[in-house]
């Protein structure tokens, strides 16, 4: 192989490398939004448990 073939493979693989690892970052980041989203909507049902707990408390008092 002549020198500037290898140097191009060369910086196709470093390419292909740094693209992986972006990659892997990205996905990381996915599953760390997902998992936020997924605690937002147990606090939301939480709270709303809490104030229709409050709700039929106050009901059930005035009866």
């Amino acid at each position: 192989m002549s020198p500037k073939k290898q140097d191009k493979i060369q910086k196709q693989l470093k390419v292909q490398g740094i693209y992986r690892k972006v990659k892997q970052q990205s996905r990381g980041d996915k599953d760390d939004k997902n998992d936020n989203k997924i605690s937002v909507i147990i606090v939301n049902i939480c709270v709303v448990l809490a104030i229709l707990a409050l709700i039929l408390n106050a009901f059930f008092k005035v009866f």
